[in-house]
């Protein structure tokens, strides 16, 4: 009974979330010990600033304050990384739309469009910005949004094949 009413608000989130998809990869990834719940060291890796507002970040998403986040609570938390909104949109589709003067590549101008770091804007495009030549093309844009996700799932890949 527990794990069909598990199943039930599992369903019921991911169908509120835009992208359930890409919740269910990224919940999947974050989830190490698979019970449905991340705990604040499962969430962290997924946060920006976690570093200075984790655990701040961890709190307000917990919406049932259980101490926990379940996959409806990852859905909004997450609307606050800008990591998430770009893959929530879709890579392509974001970078044609910030990219205002269709150059095919992003100044930090453009960058500050979606992102959700406020005054650290600059410090993430900066990062993300592999040439070091003051722009993002569309392989820095992608890598910088799948970064977050990819890091996860690699973890959790060593850790299947170290099991093996």
């Amino acid at each position: 009974m527990k794990t069909a009413l598990l199943l039930l608000l599992t369903t019921v989130a991911l169908a509120a979330a835009d992208n359930p998809a890409l919740i269910t990869r990224i919940f999947k990834a974050a989830d190490k010990d698979h019970d449905g719940k991340l705990t604040l060291a499962e969430y962290l890796p997924l946060d920006v600033q976690a570093k200075h507002h984790g655990d701040e970040h961890f709190k307000s998403g917990d919406a049932n304050a259980d101490g926990l986040i379940d996959v409806y609570e990852l859905a909004t938390t997450l609307h606050k990384q800008t990591w998430f909104a770009i893959l929530s949109e879709g890579i392509e589709p974001c970078f044609t739309r910030i990219d205002v003067n269709q150059d095919g590549k992003l100044d930090a101008a453009e960058y500050r469009k979606i992102s959700r770091m406020g005054g650290h804007a600059e410090q993430h495009f900066n990062g993300a910005d592999a040439d070091k030549d003051g722009f993002l093309n569309q392989t820095e844009f992608t890598a910088h949004a799948e970064a977050k996700v990819k890091a996860l799932e690699a973890g959790t890949q060593r850790k299947k094949k170290s099991k093996a």
